[in-house]
């Protein structure tokens, strides 16, 4: 409206000068008037039809609408991220549900063994990890499982685990066969129902001393 107004003073002030121009005749006169009418009413209509969308306030329906549609998005992405969630915890859970027994848990060492040792198997963001502790080192790492052949255990590996010796495979004369082998950071292991087996060191055609202890076959009994 405010422009409306505007085009309206500019008219009266254009048709107040021409009028005063005394050499022009009356008829010269309002033909100017006319043709500035006749602009105006054209400027007005351009105006009107392009509903001077640029520049204008918005309505408060339209400001309505526009909040109508962010909540709406804001209740859509907030559905999506409790979705994901959802299919998240869901897919941990069918992780767990596909083992043959429960996995988790505190491990000690059978009675016999000469070694001191104590394991923790847990599940963190879907990750089998472990937590070892033996008379003078820790380790705490990522564990691995693979389902045995019989499909009543697993193989397990424990990560970064540094063996105390390893010469590898050795001749008749008890000298290894290859030389400076780098030493292996991973124990592998068999896993039972409640119970783990590792393989402590070697023989006289492999050699290799995992823990620094006497027994040559480490048992882990669950509590």
């Amino acid at each position: 409206m405010g422009v409306v107004a505007l085009v309206i003073v500019v008219i009266i002030i254009l048709i107040f000068f021409i009028l005063k121009i005394p050499k022009l005749t009356i008829a010269k006169k309002i033909l100017i008037v006319v043709s500035v009418l006749l602009l105006c009413i054209i400027v007005l209509a351009i105006i009107f039809i392009t509903g001077f969308d640029r520049g204008r306030m918005p309505k408060r329906e339209e400001l309505e609408y526009t909040q109508e549609n962010l909540d709406t998005i804001k209740k859509a992405d907030s559905t999506i991220t409790i979705t994901s969630e959802n299919i998240n915890s869901l897919k941990d859970n069918s992780e767990k549900e596909k083992k043959i027994f429960e996995i988790e848990g505190h491990y000690q060492l059978k009675k016999g063994n000469s070694c001191k040792m104590n394991l923790t198997l847990y599940y963190q963001k879907n990750q089998l990890k472990y937590k070892l502790k033996t008379d003078t080192q820790e380790f705490s790492d990522d564990a691995e499982i693979e389902l045995n052949e019989a499909k009543d255990g697993y193989y397990i590996i424990f990560k970064n685990i540094e063996w105390s010796e390893y010469l590898g495979e050795l001749d008749n004369e008890g000298e290894p066969i290859e030389k400076d082998l780098p030493i292996p950071k991973e124990v592998s292991g068999t896993l039972y129902k409640d119970e783990i087996i590792i393989q402590n060191y070697g023989n006289s055609m492999n050699y290799y001393v995992v823990f620094e202890c006497g027994d040559k076959y480490i048992e882990l009994i669950k509590k």
